[in-house]
């Protein structure tokens, strides 16, 4: 039998622990509805909005890594910040930076999608913002992508170790065959995770109580991790607000041209 290439490894097993990770939540933050319903209701309307986020989340990391400026702009960033993103790393174990990857790969992937689905059961127009949210942030970051690419301090900073790519061959096989690795600036981990828990508070309770904290995990594995500078963190903070405001102030079914479900 021949086995399979690390990378294909690692994306499945991505892929299946953030379906396994989808199925608790669904069983937790949505008991009245089932992982199958959910599926069912995808298939039927969700993929149209769940679908345009992906395929232009898909385009913006192809289209970063095939036009990016030939300039780096670490030193920059270094500039600014030196090496403080280090001190997430003052402690470190080996059981931490497994729970920071898991954050990484799966909770991040979690909280956004489960986000959408968690809206839709309150207020499906909610839903629908979101996803015009989403959509929107990935675009604000495009420019930077393609004229300011940085590089992940765990590659530039020799205080700054690259916790996750050590953590075994498939992961770092797979990281490396996914992600460009110069497009630090900004975070769209920190991003979209503060503009899920952002649109979770809508919902209240205890799925938007869990939704922050889960962002602030993810957030801080992209530091402890040596995956993002705090300067990407706080500028991709920043870009949430310009997203959320275009979100409340227009129609996303108008914008993504995609009828609303009656």
């Amino acid at each position: 039998m021949v086995p399979l290439p690390p990378e294909t490894l690692f994306v499945g097993g991505v892929f299946l622990a953030s379906a396994l990770a989808l199925a608790v939540g669904t069983a937790v933050f949505l008991p009245d509805r089932t992982l199958r319903s959910l599926a069912r209701e995808f298939l039927s309307t969700d993929w149209k909005y769940i679908g345009v986020a992906w395929a232009v989340t898909y385009a913006v990391n192809e289209v970063a890594r095939r036009f990016h400026a030939d300039r780096m702009f670490t030193e920059s960033v270094y500039e600014v910040e030196g090496t403080a993103v280090a001190v997430f790393q003052t402690v470190t174990s080996p059981r931490l930076t497994l729970f920071f990857t898991g954050a990484y790969l799966v909770g991040f992937p979690f909280v956004v999608l489960f986000t959408y689905f968690k809206l839709k059961a309150h207020d499906e127009q909610e839903a629908h913002r979101y996803a015009l949210a989403y959509v929107a942030l990935v675009l604000l970051a495009v420019p930077f992508f393609l004229l300011f690419p940085v590089r992940i301090p765990s590659l530039y900073v020799a205080e700054v170790r690259p916790l996750m790519l050590d953590v075994s061959p498939v992961v770092r096989a797979g990281i490396f065959a996914t992600d460009t690795l110069v497009k630090a600036f900004p975070s769209l981990h920190t991003g979209l995770s503060v503009l899920a828990a952002l649109y979770a508070r809508s919902v209240g309770g205890r799925y938007a109580r869990f939704a922050a904290v889960l962002a602030f995990v993810v957030v801080l594995s992209t530091l402890y991790l040596g995956v993002h500078w705090l300067t990407d963190a706080l500028f991709a903070t920043m870009l949430v607000a310009p997203a959320y405001y275009l979100s409340r102030r227009v129609d996303p079914d108008r914008v993504l041209r995609l009828p609303a479900r009656r």
